[in-house]
């Protein structure tokens, strides 16, 4: 009894740094987060946080395994059943560039995300699952393994243009259309098909799905990031590592 009380207090303590955690990256980036400012906000010690997490990527690595398994899920749910998965991939890859406009603290989340070892690769794995539903007709011979090599090269892609923050020369517009033509190129997607997803990308309000999108994080933040959340987090996190 004793045992499952203390393991329930530690499921609140995670849910709680968590919550606390993804209020200051939105508000300051990854970068300039402190695990002593985390403490302060939740009223306990540097070590409470540490018995929580084991470091600052840990916070990171559990909240990007809910957001990143979320968006194809969330970008299928704005367009609706029986959408074209070619549309799905374009979507919700626009939208995590439309995100990283909207402010400069979650560029450097997102950049993070993609940069720092853990994070990086439980994206790189989650993702290939995707790509393959996706694109396996258009590459049939290639394996989950190839699915994974190659999303280390549209990853990339999309870091480099996640950082560059846009201007009137280089608008968001622009910058949505640059990453689906190398990335559908990688992918062995024909020119008409792609430029067709391309067109249908652009003609969406992006903008305004990407706010929606990034609401909806903030009130799962607030809510606390309840212990089911996390277990249904950590779920997906153990069937990616099965694959």
């Amino acid at each position: 009894m004793k045992q499952g009380k203390r393991y329930q207090r530690m499921e609140e303590t995670r849910a709680q740094v968590l919550r606390y955690a993804v209020a200051l990256f939105l508000e300051q980036g990854y970068r300039e987060t402190t695990l002593d400012q985390i403490a302060r906000r939740i009223d306990r010690t540097k070590g409470a946080v540490l018995r929580a997490y084991p470091d600052k990527e840990a916070i990171l690595y559990a909240l990007v395994t809910h957001m990143f398994s979320a968006q194809f899920s969330g970008a299928r749910s704005m367009l609706g059943d029986g959408a074209d998965p070619l549309l799905v991939y374009g979507v919700e890859t626009a939208l995590q560039l439309h995100i990283c406009e909207l402010s400069e603290s979650l560029r450097d989340l997102y950049t993070s995300a993609y940069t720092l070892p853990t994070t990086a690769d439980y994206i790189y794995r989650s993702t290939a699952q995707e790509l393959q539903q996706v694109f396996g007709k258009y590459l049939p011979s290639a394996a989950l393994s190839d699915f994974y090599e190659l999303e280390l090269v549209s990853a990339g892609v999309m870091r480099g243009l996640m950082a560059r923050r846009c201007d009137m020369y280089f608008p968001i517009e622009k910058k949505v259309a640059l990453f689906l033509r190398c990335a559908l190129k990688i992918y062995d997607v024909p020119e008409a098909e792609r430029e067709a997803v391309i067109s249908r990308v652009q003609k969406m309000d992006l903008d305004a799905m990407a706010r929606s999108m990034l609401e909806k994080t903030v009130q799962l933040s607030q809510a606390g990031f309840d212990t089911d959340t996390l277990r249904a987090s950590a779920a997906d996190e153990q069937e990616v590592d099965r694959q």
